[in-house]
């Protein structure tokens, strides 16, 4: 039986670490040849557990294939899973996109060592671990926004790369739902995992997931919301691919506060829900506006001509000795990703990899034009669809 949110924000669970220096990957070819280097230095004995919520048809997927295939020639053990959830059949569909599927089972029943599993709960999360077992290097994960496929070679977004026991250990304890206590604000954790992990279907969730969750664990909100919150940060930058109504209410509890500014950059036409998102722009927008007496000089929307699919949280320290934060992975400002969805989220403190995600996001504010009231037009019922359906 599912619980309202409310009651779920006391209980955030997250698992965090101490790292090993962390990689930004700020491109697609960087994913997929972080992806194809990590594959090709596995051994005979190692075991990777890979996990993606598209895989597409395309010469970067056949190369992550490839590489794959001679791992498990090599004797290296291979769990691949791909959301074939009604969700993303149904998003497949809008799309007109195609699947590996059949290509993964292939290779299932071709080469020992590798399994496949088409998830039927829906499986937003994006990433890869590498445990390896002769001492040959240290293990180490791969995560973030980025799906397979040649599709997404244009799309802007963003992964980690990580090594080391202790944040490969974080990750899986997260993944496994061994939630470190509410870790948020804690300014000695370079890294803390949270995650959404559904274990079941509720009909009263799916028909008002405003109001309710599936069953299962959901600690992504409440981390996202503890930052927000957070009265020791009064810049953020948001990057966002998709974002509703609920969504934008939770940016909103940052903007209450007088001394608080946010960017927010989102992308002009999305491959899906453009209505939805400016339904929930004009939303933030006039909220905001409404509660200053008509000053909206503390919130700067833009929006990218390019698809941005980044799912960024970024907070700037107003305190000398709280390091800038960031919030990144897998889910949208979305009531069903941050509900129903399996969904795979950090947040990192490593000032190394902070400065350098701050330049990229200044980098596409840079590259984006200032939200026009021509851009908050939208259709209804088309974007009040869109929302529920997302």
């Amino acid at each position: 039986m599912t619980r309202a949110r409310a009651r779920r924000a006391s209980a955030t669970g997250t698992t965090t670490v101490k790292c090993r220096p962390l990689r930004l990957l700020s491109t697609y070819d960087d994913v997929v040849e972080a992806l194809c280097r990590e594959l090709g230095t596995t051994s005979a004995g190692d075991e990777v557990e890979f996990s993606v919520y598209v895989f597409e048809r395309g010469k970067s997927s056949e190369a992550v294939m490839e590489a794959m295939t001679r791992a498990a020639r090599r004797g290296v053990r291979i769990r691949c899973a791909v959301d074939g959830s009604a969700v993303s059949k149904f998003t497949r569909w809008c799309e007109g996109s195609t699947t590996l599927t059949d290509e993964l089972e292939e290779l299932q029943r071709t080469l020992d060592g590798f399994s496949f599993t088409p998830v039927k709960q829906a499986t937003h999360a994006k990433f890869m671990i590498i445990e390896r077992s002769h001492g040959a290097g240290l293990p180490s994960v791969i995560f973030g926004g980025v799906n397979v496929g040649d599709r997404f070679s244009r799309w802007r977004d963003f992964a980690i790369r990580a090594e080391g026991r202790a944040v490969v250990d974080a990750m899986r304890d997260a993944l496994a739902g061994h939630g470190g206590g509410n870790a948020s604000q804690r300014d000695d954790a370079e890294i803390a995992f949270a995650t959404n992990l559904p274990n079941g279907f509720c009909p009263l969730a799916w028909t008002f997931p405003r109001y309710f969750d599936f069953p299962g664990r959901f600690d992504v909100r409440p981390a996202m919301m503890d930052l927000l919150r957070d009265a020791r940060y009064r810049d953020y930058t948001i990057a966002m691919a998709y974002i509703d109504t609920v969504g934008v209410d939770m940016l909103d509890v940052a903007l209450r506060r007088e001394d608080t500014t946010m960017t927010l950059v989102a992308p002009r036409t999305p491959n899906v829900y453009q209505d939805a998102n400016r339904k929930a722009i004009k939303r933030l927008v006039e909220t905001n506006r409404a509660r200053r007496g008509g000053d909206s000089s503390n919130l700067r929307v833009y929006l990218l001509d390019d698809m941005l699919h980044a799912k960024v949280l970024y907070a700037e320290s107003a305190e000398a000795d709280a390091p800038d934060v960031c919030m990144l992975g897998s889910c949208n400002l979305k009531q069903r990703s941050l509900g129903q969805f399996v969904e795979l989220n950090a947040s990192i403190r490593q000032p190394a990899l902070t400065m350098a995600l701050r330049r990229q996001l200044r980098g596409l504010v840079n590259e984006s034009l200032a939200l026009t009231v021509r851009d908050l037009r939208y259709t209804e019922p088309k974007a009040t669809i869109e929302e529920w359906l997302g």
